[in-house]
Parts: structure tokens; C-alpha cells; sequence
């Protein structure tokens, strides 16, 4: 008999169900022995109820009803869930491969990583450049190469410790570089492994570099955070799309696409929003059709950015705002559970060019397709501040840690200055959970 995990994933649970009738279907002795323990047919129910008995459940409908019970303790378990802490706001330090700037150390009980980005010196960026395409597989392999040298020199160029005399060891969990096309260099995207893991208490960490410059890591505060309990979407389905087309076009600026790529993109976007205005289904799409084709004639130089909502016009003139103070903070927020998923808000740090929010989504932050071919994060996010400022996210990597997916989700564009207060705004399907933060 199979013991059902501490956090349960009843989608999880379906997928394998749904993989014990496709391997009957197909004639697998074992799978057909495990269906004809329950039932004489072959059928998604009796594959239910087998995987319901090898857990221990009468019915599947009893395993559900379990599954439910242990994601709500989850749920009210709040910080006796294993609250997420970080420490933040170093300045930069020089080491001998370029200017290091940290980001975010953010640590749990059982793992801690730093977020940090490189600047290469000029004898590095030449280790890292690339030729233009199409490029061979060995210089492809000398590239791979450069980039674990780099990894490697940073370990040594750089030093941990805290205000207890505790000495840190670093390794590279994962190192990025996407280098700007036009320039042929850019920032080296890191991600640290720091053990052991430093307590809450710590009144700092200190990074040091070779060359003796340093900077401190100190805790991050705790800001006042409110959760919505979870609400229906107050847009229809047709006005959720288009204004899902409008965020994707704009934020398509943000990689720097060229404007042939554009009038593609706008292209489909525009032939999408006259298929929702000739059907009756999604409901009714009021303005948004032809403010997301005066978006298009912006987007593609053949028009100005006239008659679009603020929130658009907002991130289309966001690129002028200028830097606030970085802020580095603990949200600790657990959001109800959807679709059998619990996520939990755990940090926010606000760098030059953008803002970054930690998540943790238990069991995982992605749903796959039967095939396992295709994937759907957990849920959309956005953000919006007190003077109606619109913030679009990115996905920024995932860890699995076990019985959960530690999730960075990087938001465009930076982060108001002026804003006091942020709304979180997390969408599944037509339901949607709020978290709003008072920033300090």
C-alpha cells in the first residue's frame, strides 16, 4: 500500500489515474491486474478507485474529500508552514572577474540561495562573447566552458561571513548569461547555494571580495500584507483576453524585438480580437478591440500612443521613471489554495530595471497536459500600486525542493518610487487572490 505524501497534488493523483487506464488500455499485465482488483472494467472510474485502494481510501471520492482536509491545514497553518526569510541591500563589491551586485538572500529551514548579477570586466566579457550565428558546436562547447571558469573564479573571488564569525560556503547553483545581440556583452544572472543556511537572527552577512571591498547584507523588514480570500474575476472572459493580448505587446518591448517581429505579433493579436468580437461566447469586449488596435499602430510606428487606457499608456512611459530606494522585504503570505495548489509570497526585492517576488508553490508551480508535452504555470500574476501604476511579470526560474517549487517571478517595469502600497494580484481561471503590501 502507498502512504499519500504530507502534501497531497489531487492533479497529480488524477495524471495517475489517467497513466494507469492508458497502460490497461494498452494491454500492460500490471496495469490490468491493478484495474481488475477493483472493478471487471476498464474505465477512468475503476482507475480512480484502484489508485484511491493502493492509498488506502475506500473511494475516490474519499480520497478527495482527505486530500482537501490536508491542503486547508496547510492553508491556516500560515507561518507554522515554514515561513521563508531573506536579507538584502548590499551595495556592489569588486571582484577579479567584475563588479558583483548582490540582490537577495533569501533562506528557509533547509536551503538558502543568493541572487546576484555580475558586470564582466573587458577581459571577461571577450571569454564570454559570442560569434554571430550560425555558431559550431565546439565553440558552443568552449562558450559552456567559459562560463563554468567564471563560475569557478567567482567562488574564489568572493567570501561570506556574518556578525557571529561564521564563515559561509558558496557554490554556483545556476549561472545565466544573455548577452545584448547589438553590443555583444551583458550581466552574468547568478544564483548562489549559502551553507549553512544563516539564521533569522543574524544582524548581518557580509560579502567580501579579494580585494578587500565589502558590503553588508542586513535583514529584511516586514511589511503590513493583507490576503483577499479568493473572488471571482470581475472581468469577462472576452475582456480578460484582450487585455492579456495588450500586457503581452507590451511587454514583447521589453526584449527588445524587431518591428517585423512586431507586426507579426500584433498581427495574430488583432485577428484573435475580431474572432472574440464575432462570437457571442466570451461576452461582451466593449472598447478593448479598438484600443488594442490603436496599441498595434503605436507598437509598429504607425501611430501615437492616443486613446489607450492609463494602465497601458502607464507601462508604455514607464522606461522614463526614474530608480527609487532598493528595497528588500519579507511578505510572508500564504494565499488560499487553487485547484489544489498553495502558494506562499515570501520575499520582494526591487532592483534598478525591475522587481523581483519570491514564491514557494506547494506541491508544484506547474500543471502538464496529459501528454506531458505542455505546461501552465499555477497562476497569472500581476501588479498594480497606489497611483495606478501596472507592473507585468516574467517567469524568472524554478528550484524543486521536494515537496515544493521555489519560484522567482521577475515584474517590468521598476518599481514606482512614489507607490506606497502594491496589490499582488494572482489569477487561476476565473478566480483571482489579492495580497496587498504597504511598502515602507
Amino acid at each position: 500500500m502507498s502512504e499519500l505524501p504530507g502534501r497531497p497534488n489531487l492533479d497529480q493523483l488524477r495524471h495517475q489515474a489517467r497513466e494507469l487506464l492508458r497502460a490497461a488500455a494498452a494491454g500492460e499485465p500490471s496495469a490490468l491486474t491493478r484495474i481488475r482488483a477493483v472493478s471487471v472494467r476498464v474505465s477512468l472510474s475503476a482507475a480512480q478507485l484502484a489508485v484511491a485502494r493502493e492509498y488506502g481510501f475506500a473511494s475516490w471520492p474519499a480520497l478527495h474529500a482527505e486530500v482537501q482536509r490536508r491542503l486547508g491545514e496547510l492553508s491556516s497553518a500560515g507561518e507554522g508552514a515554514g515561513t521563508r526569510w531573506s536579507f538584502g541591500g548590499a551595495a556592489a563589491i569588486q571582484t577579479a572577474a567584475g563588479t558583483l551586485l548582490p540582490g537577495v538572500l533569501v533562506a528557509s529551514p533547509g536551503h538558502a540561495s543568493l541572487d546576484a548579477s555580475l558586470i564582466p570586466d573587458a577581459k571577461t566579457q571577450d571569454q564570454l562573447a559570442l560569434p554571430p550565428a550560425p555558431i559550431s558546436g565546439s565553440v558552443r562547447m568552449a562558450w559552456a566552458q567559459a562560463m563554468t571558469d567564471l563560475a569557478e573564479a567567482i567562488i574564489r573571488a568572493v567570501a561570506l561571513t556574518d556578525d557571529q564569525a561564521t564563515a559561509y560556503a558558496l557554490d554556483v547553483e545556476d549561472i545565466q548569461h544573455f548577452p545584448d545581440l547589438s553590443q555583444g556583452h551583458g550581466p552574468v544572472s547568478l544564483r548562489l547555494a549559502v551553507d549553512p543556511v544563516p539564521a533569522r537572527e543574524r544582524g548581518w552577512l557580509e560579502l567580501r571580495g579579494v580585494d578587500g571591498s565589502a558590503a553588508r547584507l542586513v535583514p529584511s523588514p516586514r511589511p503590513a500584507a493583507q490576503v483577499s480570500r479568493l473572488a471571482p474575476v470581475p472581468e469577462g472572459p472576452a475582456a480578460r483576453e484582450l487585455s492579456g493580448l495588450a500586457l503581452h505587446l507590451i511587454g514583447l518591448t521589453s526584449y527588445g524585438i524587431d518591428q517585423d517581429e512586431m507586426e507579426r505579433y500584433c498581427s495574430a493579436a488583432l485577428a484573435r480580437a475580431a474572432e472574440i468580437q464575432q462570437s457571442e461566447e466570451p461576452g461582451p469586449a466593449g472598447a478593448l478591440p479598438g484600443q488594442l488596435a490603436r496599441l498595434c499602430d503605436f507598437l509598429t510606428g504607425r501611430g501615437p500612443a492616443d486613446g489607450l487606457p492609463p494602465a497601458w499608456a502607464g507601462l508604455i512611459g514607464a522606461a522614463d521613471r526614474t530608480d527609487g530606494a532598493p528595497r528588500h522585504l519579507d511578505i510572508a503570505a500564504a494565499l488560499p489554495p487553487v485547484n489544489d495548489i498553495v502558494v506562499r509570497v515570501d520575499s520582494l526585492v526591487s532592483e534598478p530595471g525591475s522587481w523581483k517576488v519570491y514564491l514557494r508553490a506547494e506541491p508544484g508551480w506547474w500543471t502538464y497536459s496529459a501528454d506531458g508535452n505542455r505546461k501552465w504555470a499555477a497562476m497569472l500574476a500581476s501588479a498594480e500600486d497606489d497611483l495606478g501604476g501596472l507592473y507585468l511579470s516574467q517567469f524568472g526560474g524554478s528550484t524543486g525542493h521536494g515537496d515544493h517549487e521555489a519560484v522567482t517571478l521577475r515584474f517590468l517595469p521598476r518599481l514606482d518610487p512614489l507607490a506606497r502600497t502594491l496589490t499582488l494580484t494572482f489569477t487561476r481561471g476565473a478566480e483571482e487572490v489579492t495580497v496587498d503590501v504597504r511598502l515602507p
